[in-house]
C-alpha cells in the first residue's frame, strides 16, 4: 500500500508538472514578442512570433549558430562583446540594433537579455525580442524633416526677418480683433452696455461674494412704458436713440461694483452687489425711476418714458442668477399691472 501511495504521488507530480510544462508553452506560442533560448551561442528554443519575425521555421533555427540573424559577423562579435559583460554581471542587457531576416532583409528590434545563471553561461539565456522598425522608421523621417527644415531656415533668413516684422503688425492686428471679438461677444452692440451673458457671469460673481460674507445682491429688472408706440411713430433711428440715452443715464447712476445691462428690447437688469436691506434696493430702484422718468430730447423730439421696475434680492428670493432674474422680472409685471411707473419688490405670493 505505501509503495502505491509513492506511485499515485509520481504520477500526480508528473501530472502537475506536464499541466505547468503547457501552460508555459501556451504563454510562448501566443507572446506577441519574439522569445528565445540559446546556448553557447546556438539556438535551443524560439516561440511562433521570432520565427515570424525572422522568417525561420522554429525547426531549422534549432541548434544553428545565433550569428545567422545578424547583418554580418562584425555586428554579431561587437554586440557579444557589450553582451557579455552585462549578462555574466547578472544584469538585463537592453539594445536596439539592426537584425537580419531569412531573406537577407534587415529590420530593427529591441532586445532584451538576462543570463539564466550569470556564474555559469552554459546554461543559457533567454532573449525577448521586438519589432521596432515602425518606431525607427518614424524617428528616422523626423529626424530627416527636422534636418530640411534646419537647412530651410538657414536659407531664409533674411527672409524670415522682414516677415517677422510683417508677422508682428499681423499678431498685433489680430489682438485688436480679438479683443474687439470678445468685447461684442460680451456687449451689446447698440447701446455697448454688458449683455445678457455678461450680466449673468457677474450675476454669479456677486452672489459668490455676498454668500462668502453673508451679504446681500439686488437685481432689478427695467422695462421702459410705452416705449413701442414711440419706435412705431418715430421710427427705428429715434428709438435706438432713446434707447442709448437711457443706457448712459443709467450708467451715470452705477457704483463701481454695479452691473448695468441690456437684457433685450427696451428692457435693461441692474445687478447692484452689497445692498444693506431691501429698503435700500428700493430706494436705489426710485433712484433710477426718477432719472429715467425725465424727458429725452432727440432729433428735435421730446420724448418721455417712464420706467417699470421689478426688484428682487438674494438671498431671500433665489440662490442663483437665473431664479433671480425671473423674481425680478415677475416683480415687474406686476409694477406693469399697477399702472406702470413705479417699483415692485419681489413677493412670493406674485406667482399664485
Amino acid at each position: 500500500m505505501y509503495i502505491d501511495t509513492i506511485h499515485d504521488a509520481i504520477i500526480g507530480g508528473e501530472d502537475e508538472l506536464r499541466q505547468q510544462l503547457l501552460e508555459y508553452q501556451a504563454i510562448l506560442d501566443n507572446a506577441s514578442l519574439g522569445i528565445i533560448f540559446t546556448r553557447d551561442r546556438r539556438f535551443r528554443h524560439c516561440n511562433p512570433r521570432f520565427s515570424e519575425m525572422y522568417g525561420w521555421p522554429g525547426n531549422e533555427l534549432i541548434g544553428q549558430s545565433t550569428s545567422i540573424v545578424y547583418p554580418s559577423e562584425q555586428a554579431f562579435a561587437a554586440l557579444s562583446s557589450i553582451a557579455g559583460p552585462i549578462l555574466g554581471s547578472g544584469q538585463r542587457l537592453d539594445t536596439e540594433l539592426q537584425m537580419k531576416r531569412r531573406d537577407g532583409s534587415l529590420f530593427w528590434c529591441r532586445m532584451l537579455g538576462r543570463a539564466i545563471d550569470p556564474s555559469d553561461h552554459r546554461k543559457g539565456t533567454i532573449f525577448i525580442v521586438e519589432d521596432i522598425t515602425e518606431r525607427k522608421n518614424a524617428e528616422q523621417a523626423l529626424l530627416r524633416a527636422h534636418e530640411e527644415l534646419e537647412r530651410r531656415v538657414q536659407e531664409r533668413t533674411a527672409e524670415l526677418a522682414m516677415a517677422n516684422a510683417r508677422l508682428h503688425a499681423e499678431i498685433q492686428e489680430r489682438k485688436l480683433a480679438e479683443q474687439q471679438i470678445r468685447y461684442l461677444a460680451q456687449h451689446d452692440a447698440l447701446t455697448g452696455l454688458p449683455n445678457r451673458r455678461l450680466m449673468e457671469d457677474r450675476l454669479e460673481q456677486a452672489i459668490e461674494m455676498a454668500r462668502r460674507h453673508q451679504g446681500r445682491v439686488a437685481v432689478l429688472f427695467i422695462d421702459l412704458d410705452r416705449f413701442k408706440p414711440i419706435n412705431d411713430k418715430h421710427g427705428h433711428r429715434v428709438g435706438d436713440l432713446l434707447l442709448q440715452a437711457t443706457a448712459a443715464r443709467l450708467r451715470k447712476l452705477l457704483r463701481a461694483v454695479d452691473t448695468v445691462s441690456r437684457f433685450g428690447g427696451d428692457e435693461f437688469i441692474l445687478v447692484l452687489p452689497e445692498m444693506q436691506s431691501a429698503t435700500a434696493a428700493v430706494e436705489a430702484a426710485q433712484r433710477v425711476q426718477g432719472a429715467l422718468a425725465q424727458p429725452y430730447f432727440i432729433e428735435d423730439h421730446a420724448l418721455s418714458v417712464t420706467p417699470s421696475i421689478g426688484i428682487s434680492l438674494f438671498p431671500e428670493h433665489g440662490q442663483d442668477a437665473s431664479l433671480l432674474i425671473g423674481c425680478a422680472d415677475t416683480a415687474m409685471y406686476h409694477a406693469k399691472k399697477a399702472g406702470r411707473a413705479n417699483v415692485q419688490l419681489f413677493d412670493p405670493a406674485m406667482k399664485t
